[in-house]
């Protein structure tokens, strides 16, 4: 591989990581000024909140990521008309939404505001395939930077009257500016483009949607207990304990996703020697990331965390890349129902022993089930696929 090369390749890797990081931080922004400038209580409250909407939001996408990402590797010349149908076919899905939002009792009193805050975010969510395809990474930073300037300055000029609703009220708009400059700049080419309703359209998106779906609550069930037994307190110190763990997640996808697209066409032999280089950077990826994460969170945010809490975090980021690479090897042999499967298999244990963890070491219970999730579904992929190369 010429310099040439590697350079347009580290390139695109940087513009990825940051087009992707900016949306994390502005998650660990808006919880730093609330918590600094507020309360730890009040963060908590729209934890609460924010945990339920992504469920919403996990069950709008539909998969639609992976599955448009493959679909427009095979037909290129059909992208605006595959991702016209997808999103109009997907919207169908808005109905049963905005019924469970009228009878879940942590949104009594904000049904509507909680319905357009899910509305943009599913838009928003809509668009990063095209940002990922097109390689867009320049355009998607400077969105994320004008939404994320957006909302500080709307957060801070409505600082001294800040409740629930108003963080909500302000995101709204926030989301809405951010989905505004998605439209002009992303869909110049689609005028016309006509929108047609598929069903199809959600019947192939479902063995993406399951495993993804399935990944995701085995991902979450720490969190999804934590609202149950956590104050808001805790809640709230928690989530931004979580928040650094994502940003180390999503490093894992830096080197991965902007080249899915030849992933998929890879030999084996390239794959199997890929995911062992890998999993050995992944040691050296959570030391430097466990000591960045103590640093900013003690030093900057305040809050303490215990020795092992940190051993915790350092052992459940260790196989994130392999995790992202077995995870698409399978979607490249089309087993995504094997990945449901196992993961199916690992959230029966994580529900029984959850509880128990949780209910009885608090903060510490939640990150070892964390980290017994991520570990136990990564060897039984790992185990899986190689025991049927050798017998094959």
């Amino acid at each position: 591989m010429n310099n040439k090369k590697i350079v347009d390749r580290l390139k695109t890797i940087s513009l990825f990581g940051v087009s992707q990081l900016l949306s994390a931080f502005s998650v660990l922004i808006l919880s730093y000024i609330i918590i600094q400038y507020h309360s730890l209580e009040l963060w908590g409250e729209y934890v609460e909140i924010l945990i339920w909407v992504n469920v919403f939001l996990l069950f709008l996408s539909f998969g639609n990521n992976d599955y448009l990402l493959k679909s427009f590797s095979k037909n290129p010349s059909t992208i605006n008309q595959k991702w016209v149908n997808n999103i109009f076919s997907r919207s169908i899905l808005l109905v049963p939404s905005l019924l469970l939002i009228l009878f879940i009792p942590i949104f009594d009193h904000l049904e509507a505001y909680i319905f357009a805050f899910i509305l943009f975010q599913f838009l928003n969510q809509s668009f990063k395939v095209l940002i990922v395809y097109h390689r867009k990474y320049t355009l998607n930073i400077w969105i994320e930077s004008s939404f994320l300037i957006v909302l500080i300055a709307l957060i801070f000029y409505n600082i001294d009257f800040l409740d629930l609703k108003l963080i909500i009220k302000t995101l709204i708009i926030a989301q809405g500016f951010k989905c505004l400059l998605f439209s002009i700049l992303l869909l110049k080419g689609f005028r016309k483009t006509k929108p047609q309703f598929q069903i199809n359209e959600l019947k192939r998106s479902v063995p993406f949607f399951i495993p993804i779906a399935v990944g995701t609550f085995r991902s979450k069930i720490d969190i999804y207990y934590g609202t149950h037994f956590f104050s808001f307190s805790n809640l709230s110190r928690y989530q931004v304990f979580l928040s650094f763990l994502a940003l180390a997640q999503m490093a894992s996808t830096f080197a991965i996703t902007p080249y899915l697209k030849n992933y998929y066409r890879s030999s084996h032999s390239a794959i199997k020697k890929v995911q062992k280089r890998f999993f050995a950077f992944g040691w050296g990826f959570a030391i430097v990331a466990t000591v960045i994460m103590y640093v900013a969170i003690s030093k900057i945010y305040h809050l303490e965390f215990t020795l092992l809490q940190y051993g915790f975090a350092f052992m459940f980021m260790i196989p994130l890349f392999l995790h992202i690479l077995l995870v698409n090897e399978y979607y490249k042999k089309d087993k995504q129902n094997k990945i449901a499967f196992f993961a199916s298999f690992v959230i029966f244990i994580q529900v029984i022993g959850g509880y128990f963890l949780i209910k009885h070491w608090d903060i510490t219970g939640a990150l070892l089930l964390k980290v017994l999730g991520q570990w136990s579904i990564v060897i039984i992929l790992w185990l899986w696929i190689r025991k049927k190369e050798n017998n094959g």
